[in-house]
């Protein structure tokens, strides 16, 4: 399971202990498969980061001007009050990332409300698994970090279904400390990890020469980035929209390495919804993802206003330029690298298969998944005519 921890660790710190906890090194099957693999040199230079680049273009998504609502007794809102009170199980509580400040704004907007849908946006404590709330029902609705997590969840036999996916490309990246020029030189170093090392950062590892059984590879429960500064590490599990934001606000010198450096496609925020919700209430569903769209599209142009939403709803400890700095990235991220042609969101097996085959490759999986089981690549699709969201 690859939980999207995505807040800023001083939030984190309030909730869960600092420091790392040094386990094995990578797991015998993962280490079976690095040196079964062949390493391919690649002459991918790292990502040196500085200062966050400024964004100034018009999104390629345009959001709608004028607003409608359905009407009180149509088909449509009966069946969306019929759904009870669908839960957003928020992967990462009031976090600025597609999928959850979307979800917020639009309840915060009415959008959800125009739609007849009754919408409970939940914060899930840090314990607790918003994966298992939506396999078993108690909620409808969350989100997961990529293609991968989702396979490997599902296949484990939780009961949901992906029905949107923001990005072809992954958010997932490797920090490492500024000296190292060559991934081939963590050999033998200690890599910080989250609960389950991402298959992607596994493959780029790989094609970038490195043997995995030579990693010291650790969990790290104190998602702190600045261990690979002052600590032990010399190279951290990450997201290019949350970690490099906390280290460049601190102006500390790091290099940061992704998949797509090395050709490696990924995915981001995948949207999964309970299976037996979906098939019970489809057009409730849609709506939703509707709703969460149209307010993706205002986000885009209004970050402050929404992030603002977020801030007022955690309190003091939200921290804003934090979030400003992740929605713009990861808002940009969705509209550069969704399918061409497509609204954000629209998903297909395509984009899916490279991941579907990485888990199976790197024995997260006994066996392939059939795609058309675990994605549903309609029912976001009927939202867009081309680019453009369809609102009533």
């Amino acid at each position: 399971m690859q939980e999207r921890e995505r807040r800023s660790w001083r939030t984190l710190a309030a909730l869960v202990v600092l420091g790392p906890v040094f386990l094995a090194s990578a797991s015998p099957a993962a280490a079976a498969a690095a040196v079964a693999a062949a390493p391919v040199a690649v002459a991918a230079a790292p990502v040196a980061v500085a200062a966050a680049p400024a964004i100034a273009r018009v999104p390629a998504v345009t959001a709608q001007t004028a607003l409608g609502a359905l009407a009180p007794g149509s088909k449509e809102c009966l069946a969306n009050k019929a759904a009870g009170t669908v839960r957003f199980a928020s992967p990462f509580g009031y976090d600025a990332s597609a999928g959850i400040i979307d979800v917020y704004a639009a309840l915060k907007l009415g959008y959800f409300a125009d739609l007849c849908l009754n919408v409970d946006f939940v914060y899930v404590p840090f314990t607790e698994s918003p994966y298992s709330l939506v396999s078993a029902g108690t909620a409808q609705i969350t989100g997961e970090g990529s293609a991968a997590d989702a396979i490997v969840q599902e296949s484990e036999g939780s009961d949901f279904v992906a029905v949107s996916t923001y990005g072809d490309t992954s958010d997932y990246a490797l920090l490492t400390r500024s000296g190292i020029t060559k991934l081939t030189q963590l050999d033998g170093k200690v890599l910080g990890y989250h609960p389950t090392f991402p298959v992607v950062l596994r493959e780029m590892l790989v094609k970038g020469g490195v043997d995995l059984s030579k990693l010291r590879s650790v969990i790290d429960p104190s998602f702190n980035p600045l261990l690979l500064i002052h600590g032990t590490f010399s190279a951290i599990q990450a997201y290019q929209s949350n970690e490099p934001i906390t280290l460049r606000a601190d102006h500390e010198p790091f290099t940061m390495w992704t998949p797509a450096q090395f050709g490696i496609p990924g995915t981001f925020n995948v949207q999964v919804v309970n299976r037996k919700f979906l098939a019970s209430h489809p057009t409730a569903t849609a709506d939703f993802l509707r709703a969460e769209f149209l307010a993706f599209n205002y986000c885009v142009r209004n970050a402050v206003t929404c992030v603002d939403f977020l801030a007022k709803a955690q309190g003091p400890t939200f921290d804003v330029a934090h979030g400003e700095a992740e929605w713009r990235f990861e808002s940009m991220l969705a509209l550069d690298h969704h399918l061409p042609g497509e609204g954000v969101g629209v998903q297909s097996p395509a984009e899916w298969a490279p991941e579907a085959d990485a888990v199976v490759q790197y024995k997260l999986l006994d066996k392939a998944v059939n795609l058309a089981s675990v994605e549903n690549t309609s029912i976001t699709a009927s939202l867009y005519h081309g680019t453009q969201l369809i609102w009533p």
